[in-house]
């Protein structure tokens, strides 16, 4: 991943491939990763879209590390679907759609409505029973305190 991340600072920098601009800051953001996730943000442009195919089929070529375009999806803010479907299919993956969950976390929901926090708030729930239920002493256990 390190050797995607310096091709990607790389083509930023020779403006091969353009990121996105952080309003009222100094920055620009054009990929994140996360474990072996990666993340690529980008202006809306069919140049764009080639050059991160083709900046992803050198990384395949020099590390032997092959994205899975099965699992990996386009994202578009503001644009029509048959636009989308295009984009996603210069790259070789399919098309999305919001919200989509990542990490667990609802991404392009309504925060504002209770309903889309219900799946956080449930996951923590299962995580915070089960860790009261390990720091229950046997005896807690045995008496069935509702945990």
């Amino acid at each position: 991943m390190e050797g995607l991340n310096i091709a990607m600072k790389d083509a930023f920098d020779k403006g091969v491939f353009h990121g996105i601009n952080i309003p009222k800051s100094n920055t620009c953001i054009s990929h994140l990763f996360y474990a072996d996730d990666a993340m690529f943000v980008g202006e809306w442009t069919r140049r764009n879209f080639k050059n991160l195919a083709r900046i992803l089929r050198c990384f395949h070529a020099s590390f032997w590390l092959k994205v899975n375009f099965s699992k990996s999806k386009v994202f578009g803010i503001g644009v029509s679907d048959r636009e989308l479907t295009s984009s996603a299919s210069l790259v070789g993956c399919d098309a999305g759609a919001f919200p989509f969950t990542y990490l667990g976390v609802p991404v392009g929901a309504n925060m504002n409505l209770i309903k889309s926090w219900k799946p956080i708030i449930d996951r923590f729930q299962v995580r915070l029973s089960s860790w009261k239920a390990n720091t229950l002493s046997i005896g807690g256990c045995l008496i069935g305190l509702d945990v």
